[in-house]
Parts: structure tokens; sequence; C-alpha cells
């Protein structure tokens, strides 16, 4: 019986987190909110402090996608002797 009420207790509870979304998104549609922090958010994004933290894993990226690059060759490229 007690393993039932925890169950449905958190069914509630689910279900009060999702209501609340819903008007919280509503809402913010209705007010402009999300237009504002769409706006905010690309223009984070494409500040020199964003660009220059990205640049360490854009670096570490194309290195790691170059050492792919140099392995998979280098079976091919080999050339038989006989």
């Amino acid at each position: 019986m007690m393993n039932n009420k925890k169950g449905m207790t958190t069914s509630l509870i689910a279900a009060g987190v999702a209501g609340a979304a819903a008007y919280g998104i509503s809402m913010g549609v209705q007010n402009g909110s999300f237009q504002n922090m769409s706006q905010k958010l690309s223009n984070s994004m494409n500040s020199s402090t964003m660009k220059n933290m990205a640049e360490p894993f854009q670096d570490m990226l194309s290195a790691g996608a170059q050492a792919m690059n140099q392995s998979s060759s280098g079976g091919e490229n080999q050339t038989q002797s006989s």
C-alpha cells in the first residue's frame, strides 16, 4: 500500500512540473520573453569571449580529425615489394 502512494505522489509531482512548464512557455511566448532570450543567446555566442573559449576545442577536433585521416590513409598507401 505504501509503494502505491509513493508512485502516485511522483506522478502528481511530474504532472505539476509539466503543467508549470507549459504555463511558463505559454506566458513567455505571449509577452515576448522567448524572443529576447534567443537574441541574447545569439549575441553571447557571437561575442569574442565565446569565440576565444571555443578555439581550443576546435583545435582539438581538427587535430583529432587529421590524426584519424593519417592513420586511415597510412594503410592504403603501402606498397608491396616482391
